[in-house]
């Protein structure tokens, strides 16, 4: 239920937004450059990929789009400071499945969904399931039996964090397997690597970027890709439905929220910005460099695609009580 002080505050946003002024200062945005918030470090996938749309969007919109990193807390810190900004165009939040996962796993949020709007979906990346290169299976079946084989105790996986989503994908997939496993809580994804590589833990899901190169030198072997289709840059990995687990889908997706009450027309303007950028070969081309796809949704759309994620991940976090 909307509590009476977030309506009101709704309210309060769409009276501005109304205000000859603010309807003004929408029409000549962007005046001045636009900062855009990424809850991850520099350098990490998410900075990557964003990078190559914001510098084609600085082009379009003749300002410049700065990234800045706000890492820390499970991506609610960034998410907080771009809540609590102007709603005029000027900050923008990059957002990807911890928009929908963090208000089922997380307790102590000063932000909430409602308080930024969806902007556009831009791009997806690929989630893998990987073993070490020396597990007596090359497939899903040879790890399903062995996590079988090994109940007490059980296998152990590397989780990037108790809130990711590829914790929750190998959380989804082990409930839809039947088996157990014991997650193993690292900082991030780089940690894992190498106790995944020697064989300290049974598997992980990470994101396409931090294995592709590993998988194709031999180090890791992936078992099954979380995407609807097979990945663009791993083609002999089949995905978890060729393989009988059809609802074990889980993307990566990149997408833009701004503070709840910024103007539709900047909103459009921005949506109409990225589907055009992202619809350029030479666009896909970088993207598929940094392991991604365009997949461009508009603002209605994407606002669709977040609810069917949250349906998703609240079911998974209820199956998630009690676990570590």
């Amino acid at each position: 239920m909307v509590s009476i002080k977030r309506m009101f505050a709704s309210l309060s946003l769409a009276a501005v937004s109304a205000l000859p002024g603010f309807a003004q200062a929408a029409q000549g945005w962007p005046e001045r450059p636009v900062t855009v918030v990424i809850a991850y470090p520099a350098g990490g996938a998410a900075d990557v990929v964003t990078r190559i749309v914001l510098n084609e969007l600085a082009k379009s919109l003749k300002q410049p789009f700065i990234a800045e990193s706000k890492p820390g807390a499970n991506s609610n810190i960034a998410a907080e400071w771009v809540a609590r900004a102007k709603p005029d165009g000027y900050t923008l939040l990059v957002t990807s499945p911890w928009f929908a996962i963090n208000q089922y796993v997380e307790t102590g949020r000063r932000w909430e969904p409602g308080s930024l709007t969806p902007v556009a979906r831009f791009a997806l990346t690929d989630n893998l399931l990987v073993v070490p290169a020396s597990a007596p299976y090359d497939n899903l079946a040879g790890y399903v039996a062995a996590a079988r084989s090994r109940a007490n105790p059980p296998l152990q996986y590397g989780s990037p964090g108790a809130g990711s989503t590829q914790r929750m994908a190998a959380e989804l997939f082990l409930s839809q397997a039947g088996i157990n496993a014991e997650s193993v809580q690292y900082k991030g994804a780089p940690p894992i690597i190498p106790d995944l590589v020697s064989g300290r833990v049974s598997m992980a899901v990470l994101a396409s970027a931090n294995v592709t190169a590993l998988i194709q030198s031999g180090k890791l072997k992936g078992l099954a890709t979380f995407g609807e289709k097979r990945g663009p840059n791993t083609p002999t990995i089949p995905t978890m439905a060729e393989q009988g687990y059809p609802k074990a889908v889980v993307t990566s997706w990149f997408g833009l929220h701004a503070p709840a009450g910024t103007p539709a027309e900047i909103i459009r303007r921005l949506s109409d910005s990225i589907r055009e950028i992202v619809s350029r070969p030479e666009i896909q081309a970088s993207l598929r460099t940094a392991d991604a796809q365009a997949a461009f949704l508009n603002t209605q759309d994407f606002d669709k695609y977040i609810q069917r994620e949250q349906e998703l991940w609240k079911d998974v976090a209820e199956n998630l009580k009690g676990k570590k």
